[in-house]
């Protein structure tokens, strides 16, 4: 068991503090007696048995990718040995009850979005499917984290990530999220203006394949009835919603209020840090603020617990604090819970005491 080496921690807006900790998530977990985590995510090493070095800073922050402890599961055994690797099982031992703890620390309505390669990926969903139940199984994300690799020859381009998405129980939390639209769907779809601005055009009138609802307004009787009855399409007209085309009527669709396309599991839209960024990267693995923050304001409200047991240079604790939410983290490296904190400080100390 490894020895709680510091601990940081701050004031928050609630009852409760923001923490980061100098330790073992196993260890941290075991002990653990405080609020239960809303929203858990998590970018455990990889299976990589190898050493990441930081290249952002002179300073040799280094974060070791081994895994020895823990017992071998014969569940581990079971799915991990179908590949042929005792080291994937050994990593699947290792990630095993770090998992467990944190779905016994997770408050009923809490999820858990857990990062991984697309290699070791199939292999940690199915302790996630043991843990949390193959029925709250949400999603699985597929994370574009880089552009494309155009010096390939004999192989396809990697470029992706996997995020699974499970909730604890079939009651969470989940704020509907939307995409800012293409800048072309935006050009050809709002041509039409008027006094309150461009707009789109939207169907009110049937199509064959269902049945609509049968009355004439205006002269106009669809063959197929109305998408809206009789009282809504009034309604729409007397606010000025209706376009008369010519030869059929179209709800009008501002672009100021149009929100984009709901968020789907194929996210291309957020690359990776690169060096030349203006925020650099301060740790090896970490990732985007934009990616995170997409994250937590989709599984968590404000004041809600959001725990990273793998914090590295705390990017989930940063993009919790910026959100309004209580953020806890924990990790083996002081050098990564040294950066985490200074960059918690950052975002909270012009309205709440510095993390010390």
């Amino acid at each position: 068991m490894a020895k709680k080496q510091s601990s940081k921690a701050g004031t928050a807006t609630s009852n409760f503090i923001h923490k980061i900790v100098i330790l073992d998530c196993l260890d941290f977990l075991t002990s653990y007696d405080g609020p239960r985590f809303n929203l858990v995510y998590l970018d455990p090493p990889y299976f990589l048995d190898r050493t990441f070095r930081l290249e952002a800073t002179s300073d040799d922050v280094s974060f070791q990718g081994g895994w020895e402890d823990g017992d071998v599961e014969e569940f581990c055994n079971q799915i991990g040995g179908t590949s042929g690797s005792p080291s994937l099982v050994k990593y699947l031992s290792w990630l095993y009850p770090r998992l467990t703890l944190i779905h016994s620390n997770m408050a009923d309505t809490g999820s858990i979005f857990l990062h991984i390669g697309t290699r070791e990926g199939p292999y940690v969903s199915l302790l996630l499917d043991r843990i949390f139940g193959m029925k709250n199984w949400r999603s699985t994300i597929t994370w574009q984290r880089s552009h494309p690799h155009n010096n390939m020859t004999k192989s396809l381009g990697n470029v992706s990530d996997y995020i699974y998405y499970y909730s604890k129980s079939n009651s969470y939390t989940f704020n509907l999220l939307h995409t800012p639209h293409d800048e072309i769907y935006l050009a050809n779809s709002f041509s039409n203006e008027d006094e309150r601005g461009p707009y789109a055009l939207a169907p009110v009138i049937q199509e064959k394949s269902r049945k609509g609802h049968y009355f004439e307004y205006k002269g106009a009787n669809p063959p197929y009835g109305w998408r809206v009855r009789l009282e809504t399409l009034k309604a729409l007209d007397a606010d000025g919603r209706i376009h008369w085309g010519t030869n059929r009527a179209y709800k009008k669709i501002y672009l100021e209020e149009a929100k984009g396309a709901v968020l789907q599991n194929i996210w291309s839209d957020i690359f990776n840090i690169t060096r030349t960024e203006v925020d650099n990267r301060k740790y090896p693995t970490q990732k985007p603020i934009k990616l995170l923050e997409r994250i937590v304001e989709l599984s968590s409200n404000v004041g809600d617990i959001v725990y990273d047991p793998f914090c590295g240079s705390g990017t989930t604790l940063v993009a919790a604090g910026k959100l309004g939410r209580i953020a806890i983290g924990s990790d083996i490296s002081p050098e990564a819970v040294e950066i985490a904190t200074n960059r918690m400080n950052s975002i909270i100390e012009s309205h709440e005491s510095k993390l010390f």
